[in-house]
C-alpha cells in the first residue's frame, strides 16, 4: 500500500464513514477461519443458544456475537485483526497508534436475527473511551449478501456524533427510532455485498445494521474492534484492555493454524 492510496482511502472513510477494500484477503485463508469456527465447541453452543433465543418473538441479536479479549497473540484470529492490511490502514487514518480492542465472531447461520441501526460508540462510551477516535473492521468468512443479511450502513452517519440508543428486551438495542427516521430522510443507506476475504472498516460512530438471515446459508463474519493509543480507556473498562503495543503481523492464515487459537475466556 502506498501513501497516496492510504491516503485516498482516508478521504472516503471520514467522508463516507466506510471504506470497502476487496480480495484483503486470500479465500483459502477464510476456509481455515471458517473450519475453526464451525467445529469449535463453544462457538457452536453459543450459536445453538442464540437460536433458541430467537424462536418466537424475541431478537437476540448481540447473542449471535461471540466475543473475546485475547487480541495480543499471533492466533488465528489476530492474524487477521491484526493484519498489516488492517492495522497499517487505521494507523494512516487515525494518524495515531492502534491497537485490537477486542474480537468477536458472527455467528450468522440461517434463520439468525439480524441488528438494528446501532452506532458501536453508543456502547464504548460507556466502557471509559472518552472520543470516538474507534473503528470496526467486518472481514467476511462467507459471502454477504442481501437475502443472508448483509452489513448496511447509512453513508455518512458517523458526523452526526453520538445519537441516544434505547435497549430493548433479549440483549438487543438501537438508535432511537425518531431520530433514525429522521437520519434516513437525507442520509442514504448502502447494503454492503461482499466475498470472502473482503473486508469493510467502518468508523465508531457509523450507523448500520444487518437483516434477518432468510437464506440457506450462512454468514459468519470475523471483526475486529479498534481502539487509538491516545483514546485508552479511563476507569471501567468492562474487560476490554487499554493501550497495549502491538505488532502488526505479515503472515497469511495457513491450515496450521486451525489449532492455533486465543484464550476465549
Amino acid at each position: 500500500m502506498d501513501q497516496a492510496a492510504l491516503d485516498t482511502e482516508a478521504r472516503s472513510f471520514w467522508d463516507d464513514g466506510y471504506v470497502v477494500v476487496r480480495g484483503a484477503f486470500d479465500p483459502a485463508e477464510m476456509d481455515v477461519v471458517r473450519e475453526v469456527i464451525r467445529r469449535h465447541d463453544r462457538m457452536t453452543q453459543h450459536a445453538e443458544m442464540a437460536r433458541r433465543l430467537g424462536e418466537g418473538d424475541s431478537r437476540p441479536s448481540f447473542s449471535t456475537l461471540f466475543v473475546w479479549n485475547d487480541t495480543a497473540g499471533f492466533d488465528v484470529f489476530s492474524k487477521a485483526t491484526r493484519s498489516f492490511k488492517v492495522k497499517d490502514r487505521l494507523e494512516s487514518y487515525f494518524r495515531d497508534q492502534v491497537y485490537v480492542y477486542h474480537n468477536k465472531v458472527v455467528l450468522k447461520y440461517p434463520g439468525m436475527v439480524g441488528f438494528n441501526h446501532h452506532q458501536d460508540y453508543a456502547y464504548w462510551y460507556r466502557m471509559g473511551n472518552l472520543f470516538p477516535d474507534m473503528a470496526s473492521v467486518f472481514i467476511a468468512v462467507d459471502p454477504a449478501t442481501r437475502e443472508n443479511g448483509c452489513l448496511k450502513v447509512i453513508r455518512g452517519s458517523h458526523r452526526l456524533g453520538r445519537l441516544d440508543h434505547v435497549d430493548y428486551e433479549n440483549p438487543d438495542s438501537g438508535v432511537d427510532p425518531e431520530r433514525l427516521s429522521e437520519v434516513t430522510k437525507f442520509m442514504p443507506e448502502d447494503a454492503l455485498e461482499i466475498d470472502p476475504g473482503d473486508m469493510i472498516l467502518f468508523h465508531c460512530n457509523t450507523l448500520h445494521a444487518s437483516d434477518d438471515n432468510r437464506s440457506p446459508d450462512s454468514r459468519i463474519a470475523l471483526i475486529g474492534c479498534y481502539n487509538t493509543r491516545h483514546n485508552s480507556p479511563r476507569g471501567v473498562v468492562n474487560g476490554h484492555p487499554r493501550f497495549q503495543t502491538q505488532q502488526s503481523i505479515r503472515e497469511p492464515i495457513t491450515l496450521a493454524d486451525a489449532q492455533n487459537l486465543p484464550q476465549f475466556e
